[in-house]
C-alpha cells in the first residue's frame, strides 16, 4: 500500500514537473519572440533615426547654399569683368598683329579661368560625403571656409581675423567640420548685420593640447539674448523669418560635433558678442 502511495506521489510530481517544464518552455518561447520583436523595432527606430539625421544634414547643407552661391557670384564678378576686357583687348591685338600683347592677354584669361574653376571645385567638394575620418590641418580647413565665404564677408564689410597655429591637426570628417564652421561663420555674419555694429569682425582662434583641439568663433554682433541662449541649438528654433532660416543649422552643427566627433559645441556671450566654442576630442571618449 505504501508503495502505491509513493508511486502515486512520484507520478504526480513528475506530471507537475512536466507541466512546469512545458509552461517554462512556452513562456521562454514567448519571451524570445517578444525580445525578437523588440529588437526588430529597435533596429527600425535606429534606421529611421539615421535616415532622419541624413535628411537634417542635407537640409542644413541646403540652407547654406544661398550664402555660398552669393559668395561665389561675388567672387566671379571681377574675373568676368577681366575676361570681358581681355577678350576685347585680344580682338584688338589680333587686328593689329600685336603678338606680344596677344600672348599676355591669353595668359590673363587662362589665369582667371583657373581661378573660377577652383571656386567651382571648392563648392562641389563641400557636398561630398566623407566616408572615413582623416587628419586635417585646422589652419588649412579654415582657409577653405574663408575661400568660400570671404568675398561675401568682404561685401558686407566684415573682417575675418584668425589666430591659429599652422601646425594644429585633428582627426575628423573634413567636410562635416567645414559644414559646422560655415554654419557658425554665417550665423556670426547674420548677427553682425542685425546688430548694426560699427566694428564688424569675426575672430577665429584655436587652442590645442594633448586632449582637446578647441576652435573659438567670436563675433561682434552684441551676443545672444539671455532668454533664448539655452534654446539656440534646439531643432527648428530660429529668430529669423521663415523665409530666411530653417532653424536646423546650429542643431545639425551640434549633432555633428557631439555625435560624430564625440566633442562638444557650446555658446556663451562676451563683451563683443557671441562666442561659439567647438571642442574636438583627440581621444575616442565622448565629452561630458
Amino acid at each position: 500500500m505504501a508503495a502505491i502511495i509513493l508511486a502515486t506521489i512520484l507520478l504526480s510530481i513528475a506530471y507537475k514537473n512536466r507541466r512546469l517544464d512545458e509552461l517554462v518552455r512556452r513562456r521562454t518561447d514567448e519571451l524570445e519572440a517578444f525580445n525578437q520583436r523588440l529588437q526588430d523595432e529597435i533596429e527600425k527606430a535606429v534606421e529611421k533615426n539615421r535616415t532622419q539625421e541624413k535628411i537634417l544634414m542635407q537640409q542644413a547643407k541646403m540652407a547654406e547654399i544661398g550664402s555660398m552661391v552669393e559668395s561665389i557670384a561675388h567672387q566671379w564678378r571681377q574675373p568676368l569683368n577681366i575676361l570681358g576686357l581681355s577678350m576685347t583687348k585680344l580682338s584688338l591685338s589680333c587686328s593689329f598683329d600685336k603678338i606680344e600683347d596677344t600672348a599676355k592677354t591669353i595668359e590673363i584669361v587662362e589665369h582667371q579661368i583657373q581661378y573660377m574653376s577652383q571656386t567651382i571645385d571648392d563648392f562641389r567638394n563641400f557636398f561630398k560625403q566623407d566616408r572615413v575620418q582623416s587628419k586635417v590641418n585646422i589652419n588649412h580647413i579654415i582657409g577653405e571656409v574663408e575661400a568660400l565665404l570671404g568675398p561675401l564677408l568682404l561685401r558686407k564689410k566684415i573682417t575675418l581675423l584668425q589666430d591659429i597655429d599652422p601646425s594644429i591637426t585633428v582627426l575628423v570628417y573634413p567636410n562635416e567640420l567645414k559644414q559646422v564652421l560655415i554654419n557658425i561663420v554665417n550665423n556670426a555674419r547674420e548677427a553682425i548685420e542685425q546688430s548694426k555694429s560699427e566694428k564688424k569682425q569675426i575672430r577665429i582662434t584655436c587652442e590645442n593640447d594633448s586632449r582637446f583641439c578647441t576652435i573659438s568663433i567670436e563675433d561682434s554682433g552684441g551676443g545672444v539674448p539671455l532668454p533664448i541662449i539655452d534654446k539656440i541649438f534646439d531643432p527648428y528654433f530660429t529668430t529669423k523669418f521663415e523665409s530666411q532660416g530653417t532653424g536646423i543649422g546650429l542643431y545639425m552643427a551640434k549633432m555633428i560635433v557631439e555625435k560624430h566627433f564625440l566633442g562638444k559645441l557650446s555658446v556663451y556671450n562676451t563683451v563683443r558678442g557671441a562666442c561659439f566654442e567647438i571642442r574636438l576630442n583627440h581621444s575616442n571618449e565622448r565629452l561630458p
